[in-house]
């Protein structure tokens, strides 16, 4: 038990840091194949340099079933490919489903510098994005992300947390270590995040074969 629950801390204090960099042979010239991203990584790079202005980069981000990306903006314009999966792309700075736009594989998404938008994962999907950098996700309204070592603030939705001592009391109704029923199965919850302007918390839960999905507590039930 003592090592399960070892693994799950170390899973999600991993989920928002690690960028695998795979762009060191494709910069000068190759092939980068499509792969599936492994459990705790969000972000691949494929070439450039996503962090550097003016540095065309593509990269690829993996979101497991029912994320939310909650809203935010880019400094620069951003494209977005779906490689798999099924995704979809809202603007605007408050979440509302009804707004969503479905993107199919293949399908392409345009989001214009400081445009507000926020999106959907429906199933597990991997995007693939291009753009000019720097490549920052900030969002519109304070998020905080629960976590094994406490409640972080979240100043940019792809970069680490940091400590706060201002996490909103009712953000979290279910705690890190919970078990849980939803529609995609039961599980234990490794973490979640709260927009309180948006009056919206999702939970990531983990089955026991491993596999992941983001619920909100209307859809989960405490075991």
């Amino acid at each position: 038990m003592n090592s399960y629950k070892a693994v799950l801390v170390a899973l999600f204090v991993g989920l928002f840091v690690p960028v695998a960099d795979a762009n060191a042979q494709v910069d000068h010239g190759g092939v980068t194949p499509l792969h599936k991203i492994p459990p705790g990584q969000w972000i691949e790079k494929v070439v450039g340099d996503m962090d550097k202005p003016g540095q065309p980069f593509v990269i690829r981000i993996h979101h497991d079933a029912g994320y939310v990306v909650l809203p935010h903006t880019h400094p620069e314009d951003e494209y977005i490919t779906v490689l798999t999966g099924s995704w979809a792309l809202g603007m605007g700075p408050r979440i509302n489903m009804s707004d969503l736009e479905p993107m199919e594989q293949g399908a392409l998404g345009f989001v214009p510098k400081k445009m507000a938008h926020f999106g959907h994962a429906k199933v597990e999907t991997l995007l693939q994005v291009h753009g000019v950098g720097p490549f920052v996700n900030l969002p519109i309204d304070p998020v905080f992300e629960l976590t094994a070592r406490g409640v972080l603030s979240k100043p940019s939705l792809l970069k680490p947390g940091v400590p706060t001592s201002s996490s909103p009391p009712d953000c979290f109704k279910l705690k890190v270590g919970a078990h849980v029923q939803g529609d995609k199965g039961d599980g234990t919850v490794v973490g979640a995040l709260c927009s309180p302007a948006n009056q919206f918390t999702q939970y990531w839960v983990m089955k026991s074969n491993g596999d992941r999905f983001w619920a909100t507590r209307r859809y989960l039930k405490p075991l």
